[in-house]
């Protein structure tokens, strides 16, 4: 039992030694510690990258707090979100974290939890006795959840409080830590009369499990022509290149990848007529392309990115098509080209909630309406941004939470929607007041998010800060040519932005 428990903290060890090169190798390990433990401690809130850090409160004067996060009803609550909090809530959660690279727990981490967190979240608290002893924003998070709490208290939510003290640690809490923590327990189940509080234990073993939770199946599809997509919802329809397909559905030693099909209704059926007749095509040596003859595949995901000519999908199922995926697997293995013939492919994002998913499986021959109800993410706009930044400098723009965080991209390179608004109010509008008080609103106010990101204004980066001129172009990313531009650059991080003026 040992040995496994030590192997737990030997593989984790490995796992943070990588992901920290990867993703952020200019944090001091401490610091990356107390990030990978927020983003497995909140994995079931898929928090992007800023939301994990805007609640990370770690430094000096924490009061023995790394991290302290609100939600309501399952959505976190930024600084200025409750100008957009429901009249009415079921639940209110706080999430607070304690993040240590020590081997063991330790008595004194929960006992400075209990003499600090019963004040901090005291309605009747003296903020000018608080000052002089905890961080600012510690104590802006704490506020934060007391107003929202007041705020909702009519609609009388359940309140939940969950403490999490997570670190390297290959086994269980000693019984005298877990009796201090039933204490700290049973004093915030007294914040209100329908508060339950709860206190998890994060060691090497659950922090290693939850990072495979995490990992999802990623594959790339190199695409022929510019793919079409639909407005009600996300998915894409396309051309791919007989051996880019190949290569979709393999491995790197050129196995094929079983498990892209584990959702298709039927195994490879052999030599059928219709599979012959598959193979006779590939074989053909006419020119006529395959996909004249053929009805494709579909792949349903659980999203689906364009980067550059790239379609990189994450968690791939191939519902529709296996037997034709079984023949061109076969048709490469025996030395056949492409001979620049493609194959059509159809990629369904499906909700996530809901049936659609399982019917689009079952229906894996006929055409199943997407669903409706597009967010902001997929907007043409957030799309265009998107491709653009990938296009220029190695940035990442994330319009889709923890998206590039699950691939591995360094986190500095990483913006996210938010961010990027924010950071276009601060500088470019130069209203720096507004990006802080109410970042939230700058995606959630339809006026806000119209003057952000307006097809008027259009974004592209430099890959250097020290680049003189920027990169810009009338209303199409796709399209940008080099010009100067009259509004003062500004930057995110080390690359340099600038607006460009519509085009007359």
């Amino acid at each position: 039992m040992t040995s496994v428990q030590n192997n737990d903290q030997r593989l984790l060890d490995r796992i943070l030694e990588d992901q920290h090169r990867k993703l952020a190798p200019d944090k001091s390990r401490d610091d990356f510690f107390t990030f990978f433990a927020a983003d497995k401690a909140l994995q079931d809130w898929d928090l992007d990258n800023d939301e994990i850090m805007d609640g990370i409160v770690d430094g000096a004067h924490d009061c023995g707090i790394d991290g302290i996060w609100t939600f309501v009803d399952e959505r976190y609550v930024t600084a200025d979100a409750h100008q957009f909090l429901p009249s009415r809530a079921s639940k209110i959660e706080l999430v607070i974290l304690q993040a240590k690279t020590s081997t063991g727990y330790q008595e004194t981490v929960v006992e400075k939890l209990h003499f600090h967190l019963p004040t901090l979240l005291d309605m009747s608290r003296d903020e000018d006795d608080l000052v002089a002893h905890t961080n600012a924003k510690l104590l802006d998070r704490t506020r934060r959840f007391l107003h929202i709490l007041e705020e909702l208290a009519s609609s009388f939510p359940q309140v939940r409080i969950k403490v999490i003290y997570a670190n390297k640690a290959a086994e269980t809490p000693h019984p005298n830590v877990k009796a201090k923590g039933d204490r700290l327990r049973r004093e915030l189940a007294k914040i209100t009369s329908d508060t339950k509080a709860d206190l998890e234990y994060l060691n090497a073993a659950d922090l290693r499990e939850r990072t495979a939770r995490g990992a999802k199946a990623v594959a790339q599809l190199v695409f022929t022509e510019t793919p079409m997509s639909t407005s009600l919802g996300e998915g894409y329809v396309c051309l791919a290149r007989l051996d880019e397909y190949y290569r979709f559905i393999t491995s790197d030693n050129e196995a094929l990848r079983l498990e892209l099909f584990e959702s298709n209704v039927r195994d490879y059926a052999g030599s059928t007529a219709v599979n012959n007749a598959i193979g006779e095509t590939l074989k053909s040596g006419t020119g006529e392309d395959f996909w004249w003859f053929n009805n494709g595949v579909t792949v349903v995901a659980d999203a689906a990115q364009i980067a550059g000519k790239r379609i990189v999908v994450k968690e791939p199922q191939i519902v529709n098509g296996l037997q034709t995926s079984h023949e061109i697997y076969s048709y490469f293995q025996n030395g056949g080209q492409h001979r620049d013939r493609s194959l059509l492919v159809k990629i369904v994002v499906a909700p996530e909630s809901g049936t659609a998913r399982d019917r689009i499986i079952r229906a894996t021959n006929s055409q199943t309406q997407l669903p409706a109800g597009a967010l902001r993410a997929t907007e043409a706009i957030q799309k265009d941004i998107e491709e653009s930044l990938g296009h220029a400098g190695g940035y990442y723009y994330e319009r889709r939470a923890s998206y590039y965080r699950n691939l591995g991209f360094p986190l500095d390179r990483v913006i996210s929607m938010t961010r990027l608004a924010r950071e276009f109010t601060a500088f470019v509008q130069r209203e720096p007041h507004t990006a802080l008080r109410h970042s939230d609103a700058l995606l959630l106010d339809d006026q806000h998010y119209a003057q952000i990101f307006s097809p008027a204004t259009t974004w592209t980066s430099t890959a250097s800060a020290s680049t003189s001129t920027p990169v810009c172009g009338p209303s199409s990313l796709s399209t940008p040519k080099t010009a100067r531009c009259s509004e003062r650059p500004w930057r995110t991080g080390s690359t340099l932005w600038q607006p460009c003026p519509p085009t007359p």
